[in-house]
């Protein structure tokens, strides 16, 4: 296959993750040319830019039997893509799970259509403050240190038994066990009873928002945060800096709903009134940590918004067009392997690494040309 020196790289970076051991050669010759497309400059997730970005010499319709029909298992995909994430956790810094969704939003079909997308559904988008059409995908994602690292998903049908918290709790499962610190960090929706009681039982601690109805019981009494917190005096908070902003914190500890023990801060920015409809509240289950701890833990958790944000915008991650659910979740797999791909190339936050290669091939077809020009 004559490929550019830059899809060499890619090429032996697949055979030094021992992929073609699994992988047959034109399996292999297919994810060479996914990820070069991928990390170009303009890719949106159109299949037809994979073939024009990556100088596919196959026709098109080739990637689109790869992702519905090819004969591979994605799941050895992930796979390694977890092993290669797991050898780069550095014991002696806590690793955090982070734990959200998002939505890939699609226009709604015709209800003539022949061939709708599979899966789609109306799903609540906090963004937009709507409900919107498209796919919902649960991700949980491995940070330690500076970087973060796309670990597995899921996709939420809306119409079966599997609710986000049911999908959240199989991925958590199958989370090896990690030492010595692991922390779950999430928001309102995943702090649920269930998810903590699986969490602590692999002895990961969890650090999520919380609700502000949620039930606590100070000194045996039956309150909801918001109320207890008019009962809050200024001089009973601390005042904690996380990063540039300063907060006012009550710190409770004690039982509260799905929990006999825990740490339940109530935070106000400086600046507010300390009114409850001011107030964020977030949970700990590990009691030992400081009030300043456990709000820079939490505000770790915003990696995961940042990587939603590099892969719909850099990567395709919402931009495709095909229909299968198969499909679909093939394309997401390789979506995220590439993802950890370019980071382990470069060795560098994915930002810098994205820019490094797209600099990398533009030279590389630079030098393409210039061979080939007549003396």
């Amino acid at each position: 296959m004559n490929r550019l020196s830059h899809q060499e790289e890619i090429y032996n970076g697949l055979i030094k993750w021992k992929l073609p051991f699994y992988f047959s050669k034109p399996v292999i010759n297919h994810l060479t040319h996914f990820i070069d497309g991928m990390l170009s400059v303009g890719f949106t997730g159109k299949l037809t830019e994979i073939h024009s970005f990556s100088h596919q010499k196959k026709h098109r319709t080739t990637l689109g039997h790869f992702l519905k029909k090819g004969s591979w298992n994605e799941g050895y995909l992930l796979r390694q893509t977890q092993e290669q994430i797991l050898q780069k956790m550095d014991q002696d810094e806590p690793v955090f799970l982070l734990l959200d969704d998002t939505i890939c939003e699609k226009t709604k079909p015709s209800s003539q259509a022949s061939t709708p997308t599979e899966s789609c559904g109306y799903h609540f988008s906090h963004t937009d403050g709507k409900s919107v059409w498209g796919h919902q995908v649960v991700q949980l994602m491995l940070k330690n240190g500076d970087q973060a690292y796309p670990y597995e998903f899921r996709l939420f049908h809306k119409e079966t038994t599997e609710s986000k918290i049911k999908l959240s709790i199989e991925m958590i499962k199958r989370v090896p066990a990690l030492q010595p610190s692991v922390y779950l960090l999430c928001d309102s929706w995943y702090t649920s009873g269930s998810i903590i009681d699986v969490a602590l039982s692999k002895g990961i601690h969890v650090i999520g928002a919380l609700k502000t109805n949620r039930i606590l019981y100070p000194q045996g009494i039956r309150i909801q945060a918001k109320e207890f917190a008019r009962y809050i005096r200024e001089e009973e908070t601390d005042l904690v800096t996380i990063g540039h902003e300063s907060y006012r914190v009550y710190r409770y500890e004690g039982a509260l709903n799905d929990l006999d023990m825990g740490v339940v801060l109530m935070c106000w920015k400086e600046e507010h009134p300390m009114e409850p409809k001011h107030m964020r509240c977030f949970l700990s289950t590990d009691t030992e940590l400081t009030t300043e701890q456990i709000l820079s833990y939490y505000s770790q958790r915003w990696s995961i918004e940042t990587y939603f944000k590099q892969v719909k915008g850099m990567v395709g991650f919402n931009g495709y067009q095909v229909r299968s659910e198969r499909a679909i979740k093939r394309f997401w797999t390789i979506v995220q392997f590439t993802y950890v791909f370019a980071m382990y190339l470069r060795k560098a936050a994915f930002n810098l690494a994205i820019q490094c290669i797209r600099k990398q091939k533009i030279g590389s077809k630079v030098q393409k040309k210039l061979e080939h020009m007549p003396d």
